[in-house]
């Protein structure tokens, strides 16, 4: 466990008083408890988020998260936050962070960030990543006072896509296919949760489709409403129509679905979902970065 020493302000009557602080691992600390400090530090989020044990176990298969590498921030031996965070190779994500109410005013969400970036530069990883919502500005003056900046806005999209006549039948596919050919076409710092790596990791009732240039990765299409998990098209097809074009053959498969993007996809790439007749959603985030490199310490 590591400390240190955090000074807080009392009432403007009392002085300065020094608050113990300390991280723990989740692993030490256990899934049910780690969950439980999430719910009370999430229980009045912009959006709802509910943490399980089982969640937070499909986290590690999905999005390679890090137990032992997450922690819990405790202020005199109180836990009062959490920050559960991801690995893969040279980068790192912090996945989620929630500090219960009465540990915001004492500085806890700064001192567990940069606590984490110290770990991760220690590790020797380069890069760390994060998505924060663009209408929780606090949350986002935080990150940036810990050294991150945006790349770019992240947005979503909603509804039913608008029917055109016949269309193609397009061929249904591995989803490590299309991770594949996601990874090795595909944007280089696409958001974490949208990269190929995560996405090999799922399966069914997902499902996934190729129609010749274009591939299109899909939640469990026999459910009312359908997710897309990814889409990509060769470079040379791209701006050609293969995607939409694919996109309609799929609707006509599977019609009578509602779709939603979740607010993860860049927005310079969000005008093919409008022309299929999709919403965007009023959330957004931004994906923030910053470069550990320069205080990464190598491992001999």
């Amino acid at each position: 466990m590591s400390r240190g020493i955090l000074r807080t302000a009392s009432a403007p009557c009392y002085p300065r008083r020094a608050v113990e602080i300390s991280f723990r691992s989740v692993n030490a600390v256990g899934l049910e408890s780690a969950a439980e400090l999430a719910g009370r530090g999430f229980s009045d989020y912009l959006v709802p988020i509910r943490l399980s044990p089982q969640g937070l176990l499909a986290m590690v298969r999905q999005d390679s998260l890090d137990l032992e590498a997450s922690r819990v921030a405790c202020a005199d031996g109180e836990p009062v936050g959490v920050a559960f965070m991801a690995r893969r190779g040279w980068s790192c994500r912090l996945a989620a962070m929630a500090i219960v109410p009465e540990g915001r005013t004492r500085g806890m969400g700064e001192a567990l960030v940069r606590h984490l970036l110290a770990e991760a530069g220690g590790r020797g990883e380069r890069t760390m990543t994060l998505e924060v919502i663009e209408q929780n500005p606090r949350a986002e003056r935080l990150y940036a006072r810990c050294g991150f900046h945006p790349i770019r806005r992240l947005v979503g999209y909603a509804g039913k896509p608008t029917a055109r006549g016949a269309a193609p039948r397009p061929e249904q596919v591995d989803l490590r296919e299309v991770a594949s050919v996601l990874t090795a076409l595909g944007p280089p710092d696409l958001p974490w949760q949208l990269s190929g790596e995560t996405l090999a990791q799922a399966g069914p009732p997902g499902v996934a489709f190729r129609m010749g240039d274009a591939w299109i990765a899909l939640s469990d299409p026999a459910q009312p409403s359908v997710t897309v998990r990814a889409i990509v098209t060769r470079p040379e097809a791209r701006r050609r129509g293969a995607a939409s074009a694919l996109l309609r053959a799929v609707n006509a498969l599977i019609p009578d679905r509602q779709w939603r993007v979740p607010a993860l996809w860049p927005e310079d790439l969000g005008g093919l979902f409008e022309k299929l007749g999709l919403e965007r959603t009023p959330l957004t985030q931004w994906q923030m970065s910053i470069t550990l490199a320069e205080n990464a310490t190598p491992r001999r």
